[in-house]
């Protein structure tokens, strides 16, 4: 039985996980890095490694530490630990892989692998993929970090979904040909795409960020309308005159909408010149 040292180290680490994943949601490849980092330090083990199903197969999306080469590689469900989690939608041990009968045995001797624990990862009533960490030596892991996985697994489920949406958002967000922003209430331009950056004449993203939102319009005025009339819902294709880096003035079609964030409301919208 594990001690409560060893009980407190472990579930320390999965919080800590859950606060990395959390800091770098906007980064999908980042998140799954952090997964497989971080249940390999939770459970003790040698390495983990995240497979997502693809078809009939099973693909090696991302490992910890350093073995990169195994990225890629098409595992079939069929006869693997893997496919088992994915078929049971639960999380499954293995104590020796040279004697479980689940497992694919010349796979797990080629590469030293020894025990196993694979969580599946959900995604509603799908199973996308699986989390599984492994040890070199028999009877490298116990039911604590079966649990540990178990923890690790629905966050990472949850963190994979939403860093897929941002990820979609990111996509969108880069390449509408509109003027594309992001900003709070009091006037701070937190994101914007390169076409909203041509359209007023800046040369990046960085230097129109700098700048305050109230110096896009020619009268400030006209903003804080714009504020008011967002408390009846979002507004569309709203026509207003705004200034250019050079002065210029410029007219527009704004259609923007709020939105509530941990951090306060944000103004998340497009602007197209008229």
């Amino acid at each position: 039985m594990p001690s409560s040292l060893d009980v407190a180290n472990r579930l320390a680490a999965v919080v800590s996980a859950q606060q990395a994943i959390l800091n770098a949601i906007t980064d999908p490849d980042h998140v799954l890095q952090i997964i497989a980092d971080s249940a390999a330090a939770a459970t003790e083990g040698k390495g983990a490694l995240i497979e997502l199903v693809h078809g009939d197969d099973l693909v090696i999306r991302e490992v910890s530490g350093t073995e990169k080469r195994m990225i890629g590689f098409h595992l079939p469900m069929t006869g693997s630990l893997s496919g088992e989690a994915v078929r049971l939608r639960k999380v499954v041990r293995c104590d020796d892989a040279g004697s479980d009968p689940r497992v694919d045995r010349e796979a797990c001797r080629a590469i030293g692998v020894r025990s196993l624990i694979t969580a599946p990862l959900l995604e509603g009533e799908n199973v996308t993929g699986v989390l599984t960490v492994y040890s070199d030596r028999p009877d490298g892991f116990d039911e604590l970090s079966e649990y540990v996985m178990q923890l690790l697994a629905g966050m990472a489920s949850g963190a994979l979904i939403q860093a897929g949406t941002f990820e979609r958002y990111r996509l969108l967000f880069e390449r509408n040909v509109a003027g594309v922003f992001r900003s709070t209430r009091e006037g701070k331009i937190l994101d914007c795409n390169d076409a909203l950056v041509s359209t007023f004449g800046y040369a990046s993203r960085e230097e129109l960020m700098a700048q305050p939102t109230w110096d896009l319009y020619q009268e400030r005025a006209d903003r804080e309308a714009l504020l008011e009339s967002l408390a009846g819902g979002p507004a569309t294709n709203v026509r207003l005159r705004f200034k250019r880096k050079d002065g210029s003035s410029m007219t527009g079609l704004m259609t923007v909408s709020i939105l509530s964030s941990a951090g306060g409301e944000q103004l998340l919208g497009t602007i197209v010149e008229a």
